[in-house]
């Protein structure tokens, strides 16, 4: 119906070559409050339906230039015209004559002369039905709406589920980069995407993944030249979104020239005509860019850019969590490092120590391989201290400590300060004539770095003693025993002379 006509019932057109007929019908449906338009031809009819479109047609079919069923037929191929609703008024009251009426596509037949009465009820019926059929077409239309925006919702739902998902796996920013592009390029029908990433040093954009098919030679050879760009703050596109922070949307690249897209002359062979840009940023920095390309020309889809930033913000989350998890990590290991760290020597401490030798007593027990144990303790440290003074005691101490360490370089190799002047060497798989090479190392070691000591009684610099045991963990044997071995060694070592090593004798 019109909307236009809210003070009358519906716009008719009444069509009949009669004049009489014509003004009596129209006189008579006005009264009922309808909006009557007449015509005396089929020419002025189709006319007048074009400059607007009525609601109803009562059509006669005798007439001088296009017989009704010509007229109907005519209204009928038009996509504008054809749900017009057509009652035939005519004195032809022979069946062929009606059912030619209805094939041609009216919805009534009135034969001449009429009922007043029965007129108005066949017009109000077809004008309900045209009402219910209009309101049903804008309902189903209502539905396609919702189902296409429920289509799209899940749509976005599923890729944000997926982003989520590919991105908790992602074990670094590339791998999320890379899972993410291909993702949401297939979802929305890309042929190309690329993520910039911020380099550090360069103080710019650098490109870091990409997602386009790989048998495009074209794409392919983009790429390969685009690893060559990197974009300054607020320069071209990439530098526009930095320096925005904002989404960018060009719907031709065509159109530009190199001072706002740098790549112009590379896109002119890949076909590729839309991109849009969305950043990617961690407390108002940004870190990343994600740019999309398609080979048609898209204008600027709004949704699209809020199912993409969704995405960008889901990356955003990543990476922030992944900061937060790497700041975490560093700062438990280097609590764990302070833990077991002797702070005048930085050498392992006695706790460390400990943990290691249990460690190391169970593994060698398991493998069935010897475990070595060196200690060593500086001759006549208290008589340095009392001369030369606690600072250069404790200077004293930290030298000894980096020549022993210099001495040993298998990784599993552990030099920690057991308790004042004395050291301990752990050496896992190692029998006693590695224990006796490693020993006689630090030994040099102590003597070319020469500390002066006038206060000993066995030279005039620092010496140390050292000693050895060495044995294979059984079940019937603790790590004390090897401690208690080499703490025994050491005794003879002293009891001996000092400035030498002995080794623990399992007889003795």
């Amino acid at each position: 119906m019109n909307s236009t006509l809210t003070k009358y019932k519906a716009n008719l057109l009444v069509v009949d070559d009669n004049p009489d007929n014509l003004r009596v019908l129209s006189a008579i449906l006005s009264q009922e409050g309808y909006k009557v338009r007449k015509a005396i031809s089929a020419k002025s009819a189709l006319n007048t339906i074009k400059l607007e479109r009525p609601d109803l047609i009562l059509l006669d079919i005798k007439m001088p230039d296009i017989d009704g069923y010509r007229v109907c037929s005519i209204l009928k191929e038009s996509q504008e015209t054809r749900d017009i609703p057509v009652i035939f008024l005519s004195a032809l009251d022979k069946t062929d004559n009606m059912v030619k009426g209805f094939e041609v596509g009216g919805v009534d037949y009135i034969t001449k002369p009429f009922q007043l009465e029965d007129v108005l009820v066949r017009i109000k019926h077809h004008l309900t039905i045209v009402k219910q059929s209009q309101e049903l077409f804008e309902h189903n239309q209502l539905l396609i709406k919702e189902i296409q925006q429920r289509k799209q919702i899940e749509s976005k739902l599923k890729l944000l589920l997926t982003t989520i998902n590919l991105v908790s796996k992602a074990p670094n920013l590339n791998h999320a980069f890379a899972d993410v592009l291909s993702e949401v390029c297939q979802m929305i029908g890309c042929d190309y995407g690329e993520g910039w990433i911020f380099n550090e040093n360069d103080q710019g954009f650098k490109l870091g993944q990409t997602y386009y098919d790989a048998s495009d030679q074209v794409l392919k050879l983009f790429h390969n030249l685009s690893l060559d760009y990197s974009f300054s703050y607020g320069v071209k596109l990439i530098g526009k979104v930095w320096e925005n922070k904002q989404p960018e949307w060009i719907e031709d690249i065509s159109q530009l020239d190199e001072d706002q897209f740098s790549r112009v002359k590379l896109i002119q062979n890949t076909g590729l005509k839309t991109v849009f840009a969305v950043p990617i940023f961690i407390e108002e920095k940004v870190i990343a860019i994600m740019c999309f390309f398609l080979r048609s020309a898209i204008s600027y889809n709004p949704e699209m850019l809020e199912l993409v930033n969704a995405v960008a913000l889901e990356l955003s989350g990543f990476i922030e969590r992944k900061q937060t998890e790497e700041a975490l990590k560093q700062a438990n290991k280097e609590l764990l490092r302070l833990a077991n760290l002797d702070g005048l020597t930085e050498i392992a401490n006695r706790r460390c120590f400990d943990e290691s030798i249990e460690q190391e007593w169970w593994r060698m027990k398991r493998d069935k391989l010897p475990l070595t144990l060196l200690l060593g303790d500086i001759d006549y440290f208290k008589l340095y201290n009392d001369y030369y003074g606690h600072q250069a005691g404790d200077e004293c101490l930290r030298r000894v400590a980096k020549a022993m360490t210099e001495s040993c370089h298998r990784p599993a190799d552990l030099v920690a300060r057991y308790g004042g002047e004395e050291f301990a060497i752990l050496l896992p798989n190692t029998d006693l004539e590695g224990a006796i090479y490693i020993t006689k190392k630090i030994q040099t070691a102590i003597e070319r770095i020469a500390i002066p000591h006038q206060c000993s009684y066995i030279s005039t610099q620092i010496t140390l003693s050292i000693g050895i045991a060495s044995m294979i963990p059984t079940n019937e044997t603790l790590p004390e025993a090897i401690i208690a071995a080499a703490d025994q060694a050491l005794y003879r070592a002293k009891s001996q002379g000092r400035n030498t090593y002995c080794i623990y004798n399992n007889d003795e």
